[in-house]
């Protein structure tokens, strides 16, 4: 009988560690980017928009219209832009360049992060990002790479606030191997 209330009593305590409401309520430091990008990746999957695209790698171009798009894959490095997590909290410097515009810069002593800044500029009428843009690097001794992102919103015919255009631009590199470029372009028609 013992046992089973020593049991019970450790998964008790078990379990309310692993809840605690102080971590849950805490309020961003930066602006929500993941659940703006979150919110157009449902928006842009259930409404299936036609797409000009274009992707090139080095010299080599492709473009295609479509709707068949994975919105979830194609706005992935934009999630990954994220820095509103517990441990980033003190990572970017904040500046505020008018009311509008939030800048997020990787402080010198985080060089180990992949976000290096973060820039978002809210619409004056809805105060919904117009326009986010973020630069992602990543370096080791076996790697390098560099991408540059920029997404821009606004209002559409009959279809609300929402991204009307996209880039992902930027380069990966590789000891002993050239450095291979890349740009992936998107417009909403």
């Amino acid at each position: 009988m013992r046992f089973v209330y020593l049991v019970l009593l450790l998964s008790t305590l078990v379990v309310s560690s692993c809840n605690d409401p102080a971590q849950q309520t805490q309020p961003n430091v930066y602006y929500d980017v993941l659940s703006y990008v979150k919110g157009q990746i449902t928006d842009l999957s259930a409404k299936k928009p036609l797409i000009s695209k274009t992707v090139a790698i080095n010299e080599k171009r492709n473009q295609q219209t479509t709707r068949e798009i994975n919105w979830t894959r194609e706005l992935e490095l934009f999630t990954q832009a994220d820095i509103n997590k517990p441990a980033l909290r003190s990572s970017y410097q904040i500046t505020r360049p008018d009311s509008l515009t939030y800048q997020y810069t990787l402080k010198n002593s985080e060089e180990r992060l992949t976000v290096r800044s973060l820039t978002v500029r809210l619409d004056a009428a809805t105060h919904k990002p117009s326009r986010i843009d973020a630069v992602l690097q990543t370096k080791n001794p076996l790697y390098s790479s560099e991408r540059r992102l920029s997404l821009h919103s606004g209002p559409g015919v009959n279809t609300g606030w929402g991204i009307r255009h996209y880039t992902v631009s930027g380069f990966q590199k590789l000891p002993y191997f050239d450095k291979n470029e890349f740009l992936v372009d998107g417009r909403l028609q």
